[in-house]
């Protein structure tokens, strides 16, 4: 009750309707309730979502905003929110479709179509509101995206009614308010009952996945060695098959206590000492091939004027142009030995094809060096810049993609992706691009996360004050009723799903547990494994399939409303 006072009080404090009150409104708001999720409770916190409870309690005291302006913030938040999110997993999408990542991707679009297929059940049996099931299946799943979807749907199909939707669209935005608070603790129960089901041992599956990743992914390794087979002396390095085919590259070449930078012309003699970089299996196939690995560090050693740079690639005329174009070696002298790519070691070989922002390695004369440095660019500043027109290109292409309407066969109704799926859409494909020109889509991580935590709390909070009037009065007419449905939506279809990828295709429990918060889109379960685990493995297979998870629910939320 002195919360409710509170509140008033504060309502009339914020007296009026222009808009400067109520961005006032909605500022404050969004600050209380990130405070609100600032709080830990065993390990687990809000974060952003707690921005919409602190709506909903505003909404319920009356604090509220003009519809129209709320309207235009929320589409405004939300297309921010989820462009950012394109330009973050866009570079991993294409490549977590493959191999493991396809079988991910399967799981995570059959717990989605399930709790879709639950939630129509649901709704017919128990002759729930029609226009509550995309709230209830979004709020099921913590999908901002699929609720707008949803909202956006019904807004246009009761377009012509007295009220042009506004109370269906009221109601699908209380079912999203109550079901998402058993969203959010749903995905961690069902990785604490995973665990439990099959009583796992996290150090085993910890040794048994690198393990695993050894023989998928092979780290790369830098290995100085010695020629002492005379039977490859006088052969060209280029000539060498295990050179021209397995991917491992010569940074470095030790003769006559000359240090310089080895060609594909360099012939091979014995006692010359190399620098071999590439795949560990592959380094080690060379060295045992042509001679065995030396004492020399080739790295400590300065003799011939030879130098070793870590540059910034931030100019774009290097970019998606394969390294034997841009043909180092040749012009300058100087030879890349490493890039590396948002973390990821890659070998520079002859087709790979730089991107703004990867770290490359360079080993060569000073004054090729420099050369090379003036080419790539090597401007750490760049990349705290942020370029407003990529983002506003980026943005103003979403919205078209957004608009296109599309028909799924057999269905006999137009579809569109809209705002929640556009600027996904967009931005996951203009990071594929990387670059027109001049122009780069490229965000730094800070940039991101801002962009992504701005328009995720601003939604939030303006659902919050749409859906908080009267809330506490239709929780308890009917509304408990989705909280319960929405508890089912949550653990049932990711729970079935999970126990069937353990006991059939033997995933890693670390891999399944990071699956579970990515089908379900669930930071808090996301820190929740990692903290469990102590790996980033549940990261990597949560990025795996956040792209695809984020969109599915877009399509099923509209499906729902059609059905």
């Amino acid at each position: 009750m002195l919360y409710l006072l509170a509140f008033k009080s504060i309502s009339g404090w914020l007296s009026g309707d222009d808009v400067a009150i109520g961005l006032a409104r909605l500022s404050l708001a969004i600050t209380l309730g990130l405070a609100l999720g600032g709080i830990r409770v065993r390990g687990i916190r809000l974060g952003v979502s707690g921005v919409l409870f602190s709506a909903l309690l505003f909404g319920q005291c009356g604090v509220t905003v003009d519809q129209n302006v709320l309207q235009f913030l929320r589409d405004f938040a939300l297309i921010l929110f989820m462009y950012a999110i394109g330009l973050q997993v866009g570079p991993g999408f294409l490549a977590s479709l493959r191999s493991e990542g396809l079988r991910l991707n399967a799981l995570s679009i059959a717990v989605l179509a399930l709790g879709a297929i639950m939630t129509a059940a649901i709704v017919h049996v128990f002759s729930l509101s029609h226009a509550s099931a995309p709230g209830l299946y979004a709020g099921a799943f913590t999908t901002t995206p699929g609720l707008a979807a949803g909202q956006e749907t019904l807004r246009h199909a009761l377009a012509k009614t007295a009220d042009g939707g506004a109370a269906a669209v009221a109601n699908a935005g209380l079912a999203y308010t109550v079901a998402y608070p058993f969203g959010i603790v749903g995905p961690i129960l069902v990785v604490a009952a995973l665990r439990r089901i099959f009583r796992i041992n996290i150090a085993a599956e910890r040794t048994q996945l690198a393990a695993l990743e050894l023989t998928r992914h092979a780290p790369i390794s830098v290995v100085d060695f010695e020629v002492t087979e005379p039977v490859y002396s006088g052969m060209a390095l280029k000539d060498h098959p295990l050179i021209r085919r397995n991917g491992v590259v010569l940074s470095r070449l030790l003769r006559d206590e000359v240090l310089a930078v080895p060609t594909g012309e360099t012939e091979i003699r014995v006692g010359d000492v190399f620098r071999a970089v590439g795949p560990q299996p592959r380094v080690a196939e060379l060295v045992t091939a042509l001679g065995r690995p030396s004492t020399a560090d080739l790295g400590r050693i300065s003799a011939g004027n030879i130098q070793r740079m870590d540059l910034l690639v931030t100019r774009t005329q290097v970019l998606r142009r394969p390294l034997r174009d841009l043909d180092l070696i040749r012009r300058t002298g100087v030879t890349i030995a490493r890039v590396t790519r948002s973390g990821v070691d890659l070998v520079p070989t002859a087709s790979l094809r730089l991107s703004f922002a990867d770290r490359v390695t360079v080993v060569g004369p000073e004054a090729g060096v420099k050369i090379v440095e003036t080419e790539m660019g090597n401007s750490p500043d760049k990349l705290d810049r942020p370029q407003l027109i990529p983002i506003f290109v980026g943005i103003m292409l979403g919205v078209v993609v957004g608009c296109i309407p599309f028909t799924i066969p057999g269905l006999g109704t137009t579809l569109k992706i809209g705002l929640a799926g556009g600027p996904l859409l967009a931005a996951i494909a203009l990071s594929q691009l990387g670059n027109v020109g001049s122009i780069v889509w490229y965000m730094p991580v800070a940039a991101n996360q801002l962009f992504r935590d701005f328009g995720l709390a601003v939604f939030l909070a303006c659902v919050g004050l749409q859906s908080g009037d009267h809330f506490l009065q239709q929780l308890t007419h009917g509304g408990l009723a989705f909280a319960a449905w929405g508890a089912a939506i949550t653990m049932l279809p990711v729970l079935l799903v999970g126990i069937a990828a353990r006991v059939f295709f033997k995933m890693n429990f670390l891999t399944l547990s990071g699956w579970v918060a990515g089908a379900m889109t669930s930071s808090p379960a996301l820190l929740f494994t990692n903290d469990l685990t102590h790996s980033d493995a549940p990261s990597v297979a949560y990025a795996a399939v956040a792209p695809l998870a984020t969109l599915t629910p877009i399509l099923c939320a509209q499906l729902l409303v059609m059905r």
